[in-house]
């Protein structure tokens, strides 16, 4: 009786080659997806601290003639206040006014790389119009 290639033993082994092809690729994709997470995490933060910073420059930029460096130092004091090392040690903050009543405030830092030679530069933004009180006494006051 002529025994067949694939009978009992045939594949032993195939089980440890097997793990260690798979192993490399799924720590990758375990990395991949931690690494998605902190710059998720990043993004979130650099929003928050942007809008902090537009909300002052909303407020100040009709008042204030300084509006634009508290406007950044607020977002940047925003972001050191949090603890948080997402953005790397310190972000930067510009205002900029937007057409006639407008502003916004662009935040921008480095997500933190848990993978090898991999840089991630975040970019949040957020504005809106500039905030104008208009008293009722005299009529108001044209902004």
């Amino acid at each position: 009786m002529a025994r067949r290639p694939g009978g009992p033993g045939a594949g032993r082994g195939s089980s440890a080659v097997e793990l260690v092809v798979l192993t490399p690729v799924l720590l990758a994709l375990i990395w991949l997806i931690i690494q998605y997470a902190v710059y998720y995490q990043g993004r979130q933060v650099a929003l928050a601290a942007a809008q902090i910073g537009a909300r002052v420059a909303r407020q100040d930029a009709n008042t204030v003639p300084g509006w634009r460096a508290i406007a950044e130092h607020s977002a940047e004091s925003y972001y050191a206040g949090l603890g948080t090392k997402v953005l790397g040690g310190t972000v930067t903050a510009v205002a900029a006014p937007v057409g006639a009543s407008g502003v916004k405030v662009t935040v921008t830092g480095r997500a933190a790389s848990i993978m090898f030679g991999l840089t991630l530069t975040i970019h949040e933004t957020a504005g809106g119009p500039v905030e104008c009180f208009r008293p009722d006494l005299n009529g108001g006051q044209q902004c």
